[in-house]
């Protein structure tokens, strides 16, 4: 439950980790005169997908005049030390100001610097941390563990480090008693957001960036909120910009600087009492009721044809170097190795598996019930004509299981993009290492799943009776799962939700099934589709189970001419008739 005391004595400042010396300085951000139209690349057509063009299909890009601004001729200035607000009303562009400022989204027009020079968005995403307003953080986990693993990928200390730092953050978030509570369990709002802010600070950014980081929250739980963001602020010297609706009174009072927008234009960049001034100066009287900031909410459009009040001028920000292009912002690497990289994300996907119990369970009850079933619809399959087409049949049955059986990992890919994006933007580890240690973490439990399948599936059908053939089946099995989990976590960083995913692999897998050449011939396919064909899964899959089944039959007599007097197809023939032969055995392997 949050702390509903507002009078909490101040948290102890977190002991800094070691660090690069990059990061312990302190930045002065500045926009000048930044100007965005919808008609520009934006977040929302872009940048939330790694391929644009299949998120076309899904949600329609529109596009505006060019002189239809979100944002227009928009300067502000951040400091070290300090909270500096971006205040206005839902479609003042809030939002997508906040998004450039943490170089996601480019502007139309206008520039960005750190200590007078300019950005690099690569380097800038390093030294500073972006927390949307969603909170991206892995259910299964507890808070302890959420904040052990990421300070594992951004530091290689000790271990007793790794706990030292985690807990010193549990204090200072005031966390500590929820230490070991998952993340679905439990936590309120508040404590939520506060586990999102402090992920965010574990690489000890020199600028931290707030979607509505109070939104949704009551005024307790927002309260508690910006403490933590105004402690950490002064503590370790760090520039916090954050965008909210409608501040209230106590909240005011942990914001430093205020940035107000209307329709995406600036209203009055400066203090609380700065707006006073300028509302008196303007002939506009607060009432007594009201603060400022309200009072400026409730006459805002009469405000906009006012020009805005030039905030004055504060001295330079400490390490203000004009090398932020040459000097070691360009040169941020990665923390850790790819090894030690690899080796953290397979125990963090490790424990995960093994806590979705329900999904592990499901899965190889599926599989056996699944082979039993199958075992018997096709029990002791024979030879003959109609042995040929059963064969046919069950192999394609079972690959159309294997593959569409998969889809069920859809949503949980799904929900971790926002974590991955989030860690590999900040230099947390590389995308390649997410991918080998995801793989690394399923081959184990994706083999029990082929072994299952397998023996029940296997001998009940009466395929070839050598354990090599079915070692080779089992190895088959397993290629097929494991290639089908890889198909649809690529497909995972496509699709921009679980709907559109679950159409997009219906989709690809259909067609795949359909050039399989299950149904039709290579030969008989026309030329313009022949691609598709080399390009399904399905096909190399089913070939290798073809020529693990009838190479072991090769000189079996499928179908005689005149009861047992001449033998007119062998196993060797039905192989032939499809191009296959035993050379191909490991080259379908290599492909899938």
């Amino acid at each position: 439950m949050e702390d509903q005391s507002t009078a909490t004595p101040p948290p102890l400042p977190l002991p800094q980790p070691p660090a690069p010396a990059l990061a312990l300085k302190s930045y002065k951000l500045t926009a000048s005169s930044i100007s965005y139209t919808k008609s520009s690349t934006n977040i929302s057509c872009t940048t939330r997908t790694i391929a644009p063009l299949i998120f076309f299909f899904f949600k329609p890009c529109s596009t505006l005049p060019p002189t239809n601004y979100i944002l227009r001729d928009v300067s502000l200035t951040a400091y070290p030390s300090q909270i500096l607000a971006i205040v206005g009303p839902s479609g003042a562009g809030k939002s997508t100001l906040l998004d450039i400022l943490a170089a996601r989204v480019s502007p139309t027009n206008g520039s960005l610097f750190l200590n007078s020079s300019p950005v690099n968005p690569t380097s800038f995403r390093k030294l500073s941390a972006y927390v949307p307003q969603h909170d991206a953080c892995l259910p299964l986990l507890t808070v302890y563990e959420t904040f052990a693993f990421a300070a594992r990928l951004v530091h290689v200390p000790k271990t007793s480090d790794i706990s030292a730092i985690v807990s010193s953050l549990l204090t200072e978030l005031r966390l500590t008693h929820l230490a070991n509570t998952r993340l679905a369990h439990s936590l309120s709002g508040g404590e939520r957001r506060r586990v999102s802010i402090g992920l965010s600070l574990l690489h000890d950014p020199a600028v931290l960036l707030l979607d509505e980081p109070t939104s949704g929250l009551d005024s307790s739980s927002a309260f508690n909120v910006m403490q933590t963001l105004k402690s950490i602020a002064t503590s370790r010297h760090r520039t916090v910009v954050l965008s909210i609706h409608q501040p209230s009174f106590k909240i005011l009072s942990t914001i430093d600087r205020i940035l107000l927008l209307s329709k995406g234009t600036v209203v009055h960049h400066g203090t609380l009492s700065s707006l006073q001034s300028f509302l008196v100066s303007n002939d506009f009287n607060v009432p007594p009721q009201l603060n400022a900031l309200e009072y400026a909410m409730e006459v805002l459009n009469q405000l906009k044809e006012l020009k805005p009040l030039t905030p004055p001028s504060l001295p330079p920000s400490p390490n203000n170097s004009t090398a932020f292009l040459d000097g070691d912002a360009k040169n941020v690497k990665y923390r850790s190795s790819r090894v030690h990289e690899i080796l953290t994300l397979y125990s963090r996907f490790w424990k995960i598996i093994y806590r979705t119990k329900q999904l592990l369970l499901t899965n190889t009850l599926e599989a056996l019930v699944v082979g039993l079933v199958l075992g018997t619809i096709y029990i002791n399959i024979g030879f003959g004509k109609q042995g040929i087409e059963k064969r046919f049949g069950f192999f394609a049955f079972t690959l159309t299981f294997l593959l569409s059986s998969t889809t069920e990992t859809l949503p949980i890919f799904i929900n971790e993009r926002p974590i991955l994006l989030r860690e590999t933007s900040s230099g947390a580890y590389r995308i390649s290492s997410y991918l080998i240690a995801n793989t690394l973490v399923f081959l184990p439990y994706l083999l029990a799943i082929a072994i299952i399948y397998s023996v029940s599936v296997y001998f009940l059908v009466g395929l070839c009776s050598s354990w090599q053939a079915f070692a080779y089946f089992v190895m088959v099995i397993w290629v097929i799962v494991l290639m089908a989990n890889s198909f649809v976590l690529f497909l995972s960083s496509l699709a921009p939700n679980y709907i559109a995913g679950t159409s997009l692999v219906t989709i690809l897998l259909g067609a795949f099934f359909l050039f399989s050449g299950y149904f039709i011939s290579s030969e008989s396919m026309p030329k313009y589709w022949l691609f598709m064909h080399f390009l399904s899964m399905y096909k190399y899959a089913l070939d290798a189970l073809l020529i693990n089944e009838y190479s072991c039959l090769v000189s079996r007599c499928f179908i005689w001419y005149e009861e047992n007097k001449e033998c007119m197809v062998t196993g060797g023939d039905v192989l032939q008739t499809r191009g296959l032969h035993e050379g191909h055995r490991w080259t379908n392997i290599y492909i899938l």
